[in-house]
């Protein structure tokens, strides 16, 4: 868990200028009013994981996770034609939370981590959910713009997702 606190910090760290950039790049108005909300909520996300690993009596590691770096380079990439493909990422990853709250919440409990602990874990199972539903809407109602940079969002983000959780159940 100390390990996944880590990524997520190195993830987080920089959400509210990744959201930016989306926000600046978007030429549909929904998008830029969707990214530019979403940079405002998520601009300090990263405090939460490094509060939970001071919990632990950790810091964030000084290095960013090479799958960390290569998400970031792959949303850094995306140019403004593209631009559905900042949706499809989002709409995977904050759709995580809807399908695996229950279960995250069960095992944190089973894990003996009470919300000192899991303060990253908790803030996001509940915003990540109208962030979610938002990210699925907007998936909806703009997917006919052109489907393929949606896709490829949506499988470099679950990509990018799986990749974390193997580091992290690695020991990072």
């Amino acid at each position: 868990y100390v390990a996944f606190l880590d990524m997520m910090y190195h993830y987080t760290r920089h959400s509210g200028d990744r959201l930016r950039l989306a926000a600046e790049r978007a030429t549909l108005p929904e998008l830029k009013a969707f990214f530019a909300d979403l940079a405002a909520d998520e601009q300090s996300h990263y405090q939460l994981a490094q509060a939970d690993l001071a919990a632990f009596g950790r810091t964030p590691s000084d290095a960013t996770p090479r799958e960390v770096s290569a998400f970031h380079a792959f949303w850094e990439g995306i140019p403004a034609e593209r631009q559905l493909a900042f949706l499809g990422a989002l709409s995977v990853l904050e759709g995580v939370a809807r399908h695996l709250g229950g279960d995250t919440r069960q095992g944190l409990g089973r894990l003996g981590l009470d919300k000192t602990r899991a303060r990253f874990l908790l803030v996001h199972l509940d915003v990540d959910v109208e962030h979610g539903a938002r990210a699925q809407a907007l998936c909806e109602s703009l997917g006919a713009h052109g489907p393929e940079p949606l896709l490829d969002g949506a499988r470099q983000a679950a990509d990018f997702w799986v990749a974390l959780h193997r580091r992290a159940l690695a020991g990072g």
